[in-house]
């Protein structure tokens, strides 16, 4: 039989032994630590990018929809000048068309906005819109930041040579002040690189066109230059 005071010396654990207990849990702890961070850092990551995705879905389908109801209808810029119904700024992005489909209330009886999509400072995709009755030079308008971190956006629009171009109206065509594209390309880059178009219906009304086409279009008689 083993000594009482043997037994109880050989029970225990040594200095030694608990030191590398300890280091061997601490290792296993900060290991343990560094997994759970890795899959919590995963988890964020995606949420983050089903939110941007969802962002920008949101943003395609106000864009779509805007771009579905372009009417033909000229706008009074509040300075006794009159826009044409749809013109983009080619030095940066920017464009603006007239919007029918809109709720008849007394403050807009015919349901036509003015819709404008640009940049802003902030790099967000912003989208203002006014009623027929108002202009951007006597209201702010309604403002809806479609999206952030907006690196670049490109417009282009089918030109009656089937060419796209980033001028409406373009430079060598003249045109109503009516006058529509029939096809628009919208390019949105973002700045974690993801990049996305679409190929919009426009209404595609051109009465200059229309005229060209009845009699000859190469002997360069298209009327008066609006443009």
């Amino acid at each position: 039989m083993a000594h009482p005071a043997r037994f109880s010396r050989q029970s225990g654990f040594t200095l030694l032994e608990a030191v590398i207990s300890l280091l061997l849990l601490a290792v296993l702890s900060v290991m343990s630590y560094q997994g759970v961070e890795v899959v919590l850092g995963a988890n964020e990551r995606s949420r983050s990018a089903l939110a941007d995705e969802a962002e920008l879905h949101r943003a395609w389908q106000t864009i779509s929809r805007d771009f579905l109801h372009i009417r033909p209808r000229a706008f009074a810029d509040g300075l006794g000048s009159v826009e044409r119904a749809y013109l983009t700024d080619p030095s940066e992005f920017g464009v603006r068309f007239s919007r029918g489909g809109g709720p008849l209330v007394r403050s807009n009886p015919t349901g036509v906005s003015r819709v404008e999509y640009s940049i802003n400072k902030d790099n967000q995709l912003e989208r203002r819109s006014w009623p027929v009755i108002s202009t951007s030079h006597n209201s702010p308008g309604n403002r809806l930041v479609l999206l952030n971190n907006v690196s670049d956006v490109e417009i282009e629009q089918l030109s009656r040579a089937n060419i796209f171009t980033p001028d409406w109206p373009p430079l060598n065509e003249q045109h109503d002040l009516l006058s529509l594209p029939k096809m628009i390309r919208l390019t949105i880059r973002l700045k974690n690189g993801v990049e996305t178009s679409r190929l919009l219906p426009g209404l595609d009304f051109d009465p200059k066109g229309a005229i060209d086409t009845g009699q000859n279009a190469d002997s360069g008689e298209e009327g008066s230059n609006d443009q």
